[in-house]
């Protein structure tokens, strides 16, 4: 791995104890990618 990398936790609002950990070189895009259900493993769990 080269650069830097983002360790991140996304939290489910709606169900407060449920949390998803991941990496990622682009941070922003992820959590695009989240928030718009392109990721099937955390699609469930967009806002």
């Amino acid at each position: 791995m080269t650069g830097f990398h983002y360790v991140y936790m996304l939290s489910d609002v709606a169900t407060p104890t449920h949390h998803y950990v991941g990496m990622t070189e682009d941070l922003k895009s992820r959590l695009a990618k989240h928030n718009s259900g392109q990721v099937p493993h955390t699609s469930k769990f967009t806002p």
